[in-house]
């Protein structure tokens, strides 16, 4: 079970409980109201003057497309149903459940190839270089890991180095990373992956002049068998920098 898949259970559940509740509720105080039966096959008007939708012999509506006015005079259109289908995980990146707006390529972002430094300065904190090593791939181990990829997918291993230049003390965080494939999907960030042990994956860094580096390894779920050095790694700006998607620095080959 990934990330993602962990989530969208825990958080669809309470959903369905509340709304049982709530129509237990209704048919135990509400009364039942029988509509008045309809006396004419025409059009007619409300009491606001508006008319509205002919109806046909069998209680269906002959409306339209159009836009339909309501009781306020302000029509309304039907929305399209949403898409019930999303991208093949075993194909494309597919994380629609970032809770942090990820980072995306500005005309101001800094590239660099994987393994190159790239400076970065954090607003009220001090300037870091951060070097991404180039992808590694890591297979499933089997079931060891309930938060392993889904079929068709494998980890991606990204060790990241930080190291303190100036300034004040700075705080990486894992989650302001981004990883976007070669179609600009934004790929799953499995935090909670056994892929690598807790103590070696990158959570929260704070480097300065006593703690001058900070490394760790971040852990996406991926399409198999792709080339993922045309991949691209996005930092973005947190705390307090954070109302912009922006990113700063990116990597990518």
């Amino acid at each position: 079970m990934t990330t993602t898949a962990f989530r969208r259970i825990a958080f669809g559940a309470a959903p369905a409980v509340l709304l049982a509740g709530a129509l237990a509720g209704c048919n135990d105080s509400a009364p039942s109201v029988q509509a008045p039966a309809s006396s004419a096959n025409v059009a007619t008007s409300s009491d606001t003057g508006v008319p509205t939708a002919p109806s046909t012999g069998d209680g269906t509506d002959q409306s339209t497309d159009d836009p339909v006015p309501t009781d306020t005079g302000v029509p309304t259109v039907s929305a399209a149903p949403p898409s019930s289908v999303s991208a093949d995980p075993a194909k494309v990146c597919n994380d629609n459940d970032t809770f942090l707006t990820p980072g995306a390529v500005a005309p101001s972002t800094k590239k660099a190839k994987w393994g190159k430094p790239l400076e970065f300065s954090q607003k009220y904190g001090g300037t870091v270089t951060i070097t991404p090593e180039a992808p590694k791939v890591k297979k499933p181990s089997g079931d060891n890991d309930i938060f392993g990829p889904d079929d068709g997918q494998v980890s991606l291993l990204i060790k990241v180095t930080v190291k303190y230049k100036s300034g004040d003390e700075t705080s990486i965080a894992g989650i302001y990373f981004a990883l976007r494939d070669t179609k600009n999907n934004v790929c799953d960030f499995a935090s909670l992956s056994d892929a690598v042990p807790k103590q070696q994956q990158f959570d929260d860094g704070d480097v300065s002049k006593t703690t001058p580096t900070y490394s760790g390894t971040l852990i996406y779920h991926v399409p198999a068998n792709q080339d993922y050095k045309k991949y691209t790694l996005l930092y973005r700006a947190g705390t307090s920098d954070d109302k912009s998607s922006d990113a700063p620095v990116a990597w990518t080959n």
